[in-house]
């Protein structure tokens, strides 16, 4: 590995920083302005930016590095065992947090499913227990390829020729993490405490990040990681239907017991890492 930081690939990573962050931060913003989170277009601006770190990475991985779109890992992967661990990933986590949660005594055990399954509206389970089950799938991970293709495919790997993959994993995690800021200070995630939960949000995306990129890293694929992002959109959101709290920061998945929860999963992907890589790690 080598700490150049004047050749092609880092400066690379630079730009790749510097424009994801200028592009998205001026479209928040704009939804800033316009009333935040409560802007009536918020939610299309927010399909879109998702999109931001795919645009900008392609066209520097095409026009400056001058290497192929996939070679960032747009390929179908070495094992399936990595997308059925990218799918049940949200589903590990939440049901970790919401045990810590309880033994904590920081809450109680909400078991009232109409959240969840709104059949009150004359929609059958069955139908909804579908659209759970794709969600991941379609359309989740179509949006969340635009970030990973960013994120785990070209920045993770250019970081990866400059750092060993524990650092490469962490700088990855703080960097996704930041670049959400504007939208988790608006009151994204955390409407209670916005700005203490830009710190815990790039936390929570750092223990998040080392599984996408394990994902990333393992399966060689950074579809495996897309698929994970897109389920993690999809479920982790049960933590905070269960996990019955009037204080966020010790709900699931954001809070305290949430947080908790992903650290000892990452330690686990880590210790992976340091196994089948110990001269990277």
């Amino acid at each position: 590995m080598t700490t150049n930081f004047n050749d092609t690939s880092s400066k690379g990573i630079i730009y790749f920083v510097l424009i994801t962050f200028i592009i998205t931060y001026l479209m928040l913003a704009f939804v800033y302005i316009n009333g935040g989170l409560s802007y009536q277009n918020t939610f299309a601006f927010l399909m879109a930016i998702m999109f931001i770190p795919l645009i900008v990475s392609s066209l520097l991985t095409k026009f400056y590095l001058k290497r192929p779109i996939s070679s960032f890992g747009i390929k179908k992967g070495d094992s399936v065992k990595y997308y059925l661990a990218a799918y049940f990933y949200p589903f590990l986590a939440v049901g970790l947090g919401i045990s810590l949660f309880l033994l904590m005594g920081l809450g109680k055990l909400n078991t009232n499913l109409d959240l969840i399954f709104p059949t009150q509206y004359g929609i059958p389970v069955y139908i909804l227990l579908f659209n759970y089950a794709i969600a991941p799938i379609f359309p989740n991970s179509i949006f969340a390829f635009g970030e990973e293709y960013g994120w785990r495919g070209y920045l993770q790997d250019l970081l990866l020729e400059k750092f060993s993959i524990f650092k490469t994993l962490i700088i990855t995690g703080v960097i996704w993490g930041l670049w959400h800021a504007p939208l988790i200070a608006m009151g994204y995630n955390y409407n209670q405490y916005p700005l203490p939960g830009v710190f815990l949000f790039t936390i929570w995306t750092i223990f998040v990040g080392i599984f996408f990129g394990w994902l990333k890293i393992k399966s060689k694929s950074v579809l495996t990681a897309a698929l994970g992002h897109g389920a993690i959109n999809a479920y982790v959101g049960f933590g905070i239907f269960f996990a019955q709290t009037n204080n966020q920061l010790l709900g699931v998945p954001f809070g305290l017991p949430g947080l908790l929860a992903f650290l000892i999963l990452a330690i686990i992907f880590l210790w992976d890492l340091k196994r089948s890589y110990p001269k990277d790690f």
